[in-house]
């Protein structure tokens, strides 16, 4: 009876390996392929475009004059999608990583990381068509909710620390991304239903009339605000997965160790924590900010689409990526027009490999700082 037993394990161990094997090769063999298409199209862009300039087919006037608004426009989208989701996923990852509770974080964090599957095009549909018209009908509305909610959590914050002992227990800070939903939604109810009688006051009921007369600003339906709203809710996910990984990867003992020579929860985290992680920290910011410069969808649906060099938030712009898209199924192969967008695609791969690279320098660096910590401990 046991003969049987143990045979069949022998039996089946070469099997086994070669599957192993099998499956270690196949994996490989992805993973350079992987490699291999990213290289050949970056060949294919350079053996397209670099012969003309070289040839002086490109004028450095007509790459400057085609590009240059598209380069803007597309630095500009960046911008405001960072500005927008940097504070809002940095803040997220500090709180799931630190202050939540495991119970709530181990529901939150993977939510949070699911809205990165949301396709671009659907993001880009909903701010073009809902979000757009929506804050053109509210301008006052939407700018009074841009100003009352970070002053709404900060004055959370300080009433918190205002509380006595057992409304602190009953309102924790590892909770507070509960507590602090319907204290937010009262205050956007509130700011909304304020709204009006601020535009009338300050205003003369005009506020889109009074910023063209007074301050020469022509708001645009679709403009570079909405881009950055839609981009920084797509960018938002990709940041703070990192960052809350960078962060939650930290080793406990660092954090205890502080902590017991008398130092604060906020002291450990501003001295300790944050600059123990801030290579993985900086790598999801460079990370988002690839991400943010090659998006197509959302800013050729809510951008307007419009080649202009404008520092105001309130007004189009055109990105490299949608005017790749817009214009090269159009584009004739080997006109100047075609090269033009070429070089752009070209210069896209350039910037978006780089900083990808930069960012998986980064985070082997803390991964090693890491491990030596851990053996340190």
């Amino acid at each position: 009876m046991t003969k049987p037993l143990s045979a069949s394990p022998s039996h089946r161990s070469p099997r086994r390996h070669l599957l192993d094997r099998l499956a270690t090769g196949l994996i490989a063999a992805g993973g350079i392929g992987v490699v291999l298409a990213v290289l050949a199209i970056g060949a294919f862009l350079a053996i397209e475009v670099v012969p003309s300039l070289f040839s002086g087919a490109l004028g450095q006037e007509q790459i400057s004059r085609s590009l240059t608004p598209l380069a803007w426009g597309t630095l500009k989208a960046a911008f405001w999608a960072l500005v927008f989701a940097i504070p809002m996923a940095l803040g997220a990852a500090i709180h799931s990583a630190v202050y939540m509770s495991p119970r709530l974080r181990s529901r939150i964090k993977p939510t949070l990381e699911l809205m990165e599957a949301l396709p671009g095009v659907v993001i880009g549909f909903v701010a073009g068509l809902v979000l757009a018209p929506w804050v053109e009908r509210h301008l006052a509305g939407a700018f009074v909710l841009l100003l009352v909610m970070p002053l709404g959590i900060l004055a959370a914050g300080g009433g918190w620390r205002l509380l006595n002992s057992a409304l602190r227990h009953r309102l924790p800070l590892a909770w507070a991304g509960l507590w602090l939903v319907p204290w937010l939604a009262a205050l956007g109810l509130a700011a909304l239903e304020l709204a009006p009688w601020l535009e009338a006051w300050l205003f003369g009921g005009d506020l889109r009339g009074w910023m063209d007369t007074e301050l020469g600003i022509d708001y645009a339906s679709r403009n570079a605000l909405i881009v950055g709203l839609a981009m920084g809710f797509a960018v938002m996910p990709s940041v703070y997965a990192l960052a809350e990984d960078a962060l939650s990867g930290v080793p406990s003992s660092l954090g205890e160790g502080a902590q017991a020579m008398g130092a604060t929860r906020w002291q450990t985290l501003w001295k300790v924590v944050l600059p123990a992680a801030a290579p993985g920290v900086f790598a999801a910011v460079m990370i988002g900010a690839g991400r943010a410069v090659g998006e197509t969808m959302i800013v050729l649906m809510a951008s307007g689409n419009a080649a202009l060099m404008s520092l105001s938030p309130l007004e189009g712009m055109r990105s490299m990526a949608a005017g790749i898209a817009i214009e090269l199924p159009e584009a004739v192969p080997g006109s100047d027009s075609y090269r033009l967008l070429i070089l752009a695609a070209l210069l896209l791969f350039l910037f978006t490999f780089l900083v990808n690279t930069l960012a998986e320098v980064v985070r082997s660096r803390l991964r090693r700082r890491y491990r030596r910590l851990g053996d340190l401990s």
